[in-house]
Formats: C-alpha cells, sequence, structure tokens
C-alpha cells in the first residue's frame, strides 16, 4: 500500500471514529437521561439548566440564545443531533451561561495558560526520560541502573497533587513562616487573564515555577522506566547482539541499530499524551488556582454550563483524532513497515 493511500484511509477512519465519539457523548448526556424518564424531554439536562436559571434576568439573552443554538424546540433525534454535528464541526459552541460570553473566546483566552504548563510538562518529561532511560539501559544491572529505575519508580508513584502539596508546602508555606521570604508563591493570587507587560509576565513565571517543577518530577519517572524498558528489549534482540559481535561500538550500534525501533512506540505514546496539553492536568489547575482551560471546564462541570462542558469534551477528542493522525503519518516517514504489516 502507498504511503498516499494509507494516510488517507487512516484520515477516513479518524475522522468517522470522532464522529461517532460526538454522537456518543450527545447520546450518553441528552439523549439517555429522557429515555430513562419514560420520554419525559423536561429531563434533558440542559433543558434543566435552562429552568435553573430562567428566573435570573442575567441569562435572558443566554436561554434565548441556547434555544436557537441547540434546537431545544425540536426534536432529540434527528433534528437536535444534526444541529450539535453542526455547531460543533463549525466550532459554534454558544454561550457559557455563567459568563455570558462565547465559549470559543473564553477558551481561547484561557488556552495560553494551558498551553504554558502543559506543554513543558509533556515534552521535557519525555526528553528527560529518552535520556536517563538510555543511561539506565546502558548500565543494566548494575548499581547506576538500579538508583535510576529504583528513584523513577519512586516518583511515579506519587501522585502529581501530593508532590504539588510538598512544594507548595517546603518552598512556599515554610520559607514564609520560618524566613518571612517566598522562594515560590502560594496559590492565593493567580496571574490576571491577559499579561499586559513584564511585571505579569513575570509574576506568571514565577507563580507556574512550583506546578513546572512538582510536575517535573512526578511525571518523568514512568517515562524514565518506559524508554529503559523499550531500549532493553531492542539490546536483547539477535540483529542487536549481531551487530556487536561485529565489533560494532554499543554506542554506534544503540543510536543506529536501536534508538530507530524504539521511535515508533514512542511517537505513539506521545500522540496519546498530547490532547492532555487541552485539558491540562485538571487536579494541578484546580490546587494551584491556575487560569487554564481545566479549571474552567471544572467550574462548568460543576455548574452544569453545557455549552462549556460540550466544547471541552469535543476539543479534547479532536486533538485526540488530529494527535493520531500526525502520529501515524510521522510512523510511515521513519518506519514504512507500518503501512505493509510489516
Amino acid at each position: 500500500m502507498g504511503a498516499g493511500t494509507f494516510i488517507a484511509k487512516t484520515g477516513v477512519r479518524l475522522l468517522v471514529t470522532y464522529l461517532v465519539v460526538l454522537m456518543s457523548y450527545f447520546i450518553v448526556v441528552r439523549v439517555l437521561p429522557v429515555v430513562a424518564a419514560g420520554g419525559n424531554v423536561a429531563a434533558d439536562p440542559l433543558l434543566a439548566a435552562l429552568r435553573r436559571t430562567a428566573e435570573d434576568p442575567r441569562f435572558s439573552l443566554w436561554i434565548d440564545e441556547t434555544i436557537k443554538r441547540f434546537g431545544l424546540l425540536r426534536p432529540l433525534i434527528p433534528d437536535q443531533l444534526l444541529l450539535y454535528l453542526g455547531n460543533v464541526l463549525t466550532f459554534n459552541y454558544g454561550i457559557s451561561i455563567y459568563t455570558q460570553k462565547p465559549v470559543i473566546n473564553e477558551i481561547a483566552v484561557r488556552l495560553p495558560y494551558t498551553l504554558s504548563f502543559y506543554t513543558i510538562t509533556t515534552i521535557v518529561p519525555i526528553v528527560i526520560g529518552f535520556y536517563l532511560g538510555i543511561i539506565a539501559a546502558k548500565n543494566r544491572g548494575k548499581s547506576l541502573d538500579t538508583a535510576i529505575i529504583q528513584t523513577a519508580i519512586f516518583f511515579n508513584m506519587l501522585p502529581g497533587w501530593l508532590v504539588l502539596l510538598i512544594v507548595y508546602y517546603t518552598l512556599a508555606y515554610l520559607p514564609k513562616v520560618l524566613w518571612n521570604t517566598y522562594v515560590f508563591p502560594l496559590p492565593i493570587r493567580p496571574p490576571e487573564i491577559g499579561i499586559r507587560d513584564w511585571e505579569q509576565f513575570r509574576y506568571l513565571l514565577w507563580y507556574m515555577s512550583p506546578m513546572l517543577l512538582a510536575a517535573l518530577i512526578a511525571w518523568s519517572g514512568g517515562w524514565v522506566y518506559y524508554i529503559r524498558q523499550l531500549v532493553v528489549s531492542e539490546m536483547g534482540q539477535d540483529y542487536y547482539m549481531t551487530a556487536l559481535a561485529k565489533g560494532l561500538d554499543e554506542r554506534v550500534a544503540l543510536s543506529k541499530h536501536v534508538i530507530p525501533n524504539v521511535r515508533p512506540p514512542l511517537v505513539m505514546s506521545l500522540a496519546y499524551a498530547i490532547p492532555g496539553i487541552f485539558g491540562g492536568a485538571i487536579i494541578f489547575e484546580i490546587i494551584s488556582n491556575w487560569p487554564g482551560v481545566a479549571y474552567f471546564s471544572y467550574q462548568a462541570l460543576l455548574n452544569w454550563d453545557f455549552p462549556v462542558m460540550s466544547a471541552f469534551f469535543s476539543i479534547s477528542a479532536l486533538l485526540t483524532v488530529v494527535s493520531l493522525f500526525i502520529a501515524e503519518v510521522v510512523l510511515v516517514a521513519i518506519d514504512p513497515r507500518v503501512r505493509t504489516g510489516g
């Protein structure tokens, strides 16, 4: 199968999967509650949100917009389902209940905060894991390998939120109590949405520092262990033993033979990690009062802000599809066996 044909088929397959996921979400969230209530449309959670806000004049515009946007006066299936799909595919998510602003705008202003945190904490642990994993594999069975792996396992077993609390306690709270100074800030005054000057940018970096430190400590260990196991597995293959038997230097054998075979599973693992950039580590954003997309979506869930919830879910699903498609393209480029089944 040619590369172009393989990529096209993969794209169509992922697109169909995306549409099925969107329809499943609509059915679970909007249709099943009505079915469970014996066909009573009043059980529709979106209609319930309308009822809760109907007596408050602040939400009058939102009610009119929501009725129009979601076609609430029309049948759930197929009318509202088709409207929902059309809105999602054109990024028209409607207006947030509690901010009374377009959902896409609310996400856009918060996305840089989630990206600034989660992009770093997705990529850097992989880089750390890659190099430490290779070092451990090269010294497998030795004390250095044991030290690296045991340390990685220890930190991987610690929940990220616990590491974050430890960082806040030791590097923010205790210095303030003991020496009346801050190494890191306590999560009391979050950065403002919309950086307008250098001082606000510096404060954002300082405020984000404990989150970054905790995430790197908690999340690097899993990658170290995973990559170490991948490399050790490949080093046990006949092709690697043969290369060494022919007199090839271990470093050269690793770079020319082992690393290329480690890249495909690593690329796929990264593809599954990328969608989390949109949601961020929601518990990190909650603990740190971080003004990101995940915290905004958490507040929407508590308030049953359906337009925001719908946008969060659909964009997360879209990122998953896009990242998997990009991963497939990259795999075809670095490993032609992917499209031939070899």
